[in-house]
């Protein structure tokens, strides 16, 4: 199953209310031979307008890395309100409607230990993150309906490299393929991937991702189009900002990255941790750009 919709249907698709979005008939894929050159049917990188801080999830604290179900209704984030980085989640009745008070996530956050990077599934039952318990790693816990709570995690040793720290995963929505920062002990960050042929399967060992790596480290990598576009962090322009890149296949290596424009990047701050909707009409992501990371929301500005 594609999370997206190709480029010749995704204007039908958004046009007939793809996703609870009714007034973003945005395609991900635009044409870039129509709007200003690269190669024919090739997607360009994408512009977004204003972003909007989340204000009902935002505290004077760090808020970071925002990941939510296909929905849009219900989000999970990391937070260190209270002193301790722990996985936070909220709810809305609506797209559109405010978040209600958001609440530590029970059954997932240890006392003396950190978790964060959460990756919810689209249907909202599995959730991956990073947790520094023994063994320190990626842990994927379940549940079997969305009013359930979770379930005790499992660590995925699968996902583990030696000697080094992995963390920030994101799932596609097959489950298929697993895009993750990894960062040895004496080198920076980057982008790595593992796949497996069904979602019951192992992983195969994370690979660096091929075309991604340039100066500075790369973390944070959020895959879409079928694996054929990318948003991750990378901090080859200062402290840290958000790179895309595309590629001609999910096989192939991507094209040199280029950073996202104003207003999403800004100079001398941190915009980190990007989640694009499933129609690609808005970009959740995080930054620092009030002096401390909180969470914003940018719309998807028209081709």
């Amino acid at each position: 199953m594609s999370w997206l919709p190709g480029v010749a249907g995704a204007g039908l698709w958004l046009a007939s209310g793809g996703a609870g979005c009714e007034d973003q008939q945005i395609v991900i894929g635009a044409l870039a031979q129509e709007h200003g050159g690269g190669d024919a049917g090739a997607p360009e990188r994408p512009r977004f307008e204003a972003p909007a801080a989340m204000t009902e999830l935002n505290t004077s604290e760090r808020e970071e890395d925002p990941t939510l179900t296909d929905d849009l209704l219900e989000i999970y984030f990391m937070s260190d309100r209270e002193g301790n980085r722990d996985i936070w989640t909220s709810r809305r009745a609506g797209v559109g409607s405010p978040w209600d008070a958001p609440h530590v996530v029970e059954n997932i956050n240890l006392a003396e230990s950190i978790e964060d990077t959460p990756c919810v599934s689209g249907d909202g039952l599995r959730i991956w993150f990073y947790s520094r318990r023994e063994p320190q790693g990626i842990w994927l816990a379940e549940r079997a309906s969305r009013d359930d709570p979770w379930g005790t995690p499992a660590y995925v040793d699968a996902l583990a490299v030696e000697g080094a720290t992995v963390i920030g995963p994101h799932v596609d929505p097959p489950g298929l393929h697993v895009v993750t920062g990894v960062t040895p002990a004496d080198a920076e960050t980057y982008v790595a991937i593992a796949s497996r042929e069904r979602p019951e399967d192992d992983w195969s060992a994370l690979v660096p991702l091929a075309g991604l790596d340039g100066p500075g480290d790369e973390g944070g990598p959020f895959l879409f189009d079928d694996g054929k576009q990318i948003l991750f962090r990378a901090s080859r322009a200062g402290g840290g900002d958000l790179f895309w890149a595309r590629r001609a296949s999910a096989e192939a290596a991507f094209e040199e990255a280029a950073p996202l424009e104003e207003p999403v990047n800004l100079p001398e701050e941190r915009d980190t941790d990007p989640h694009f909707s499933p129609d690609g009409s808005v970009l959740y992501f995080a930054s620092t750009r009030t002096g401390v990371a909180d969470l914003y929301e940018a719309r998807r500005a028209a081709p």
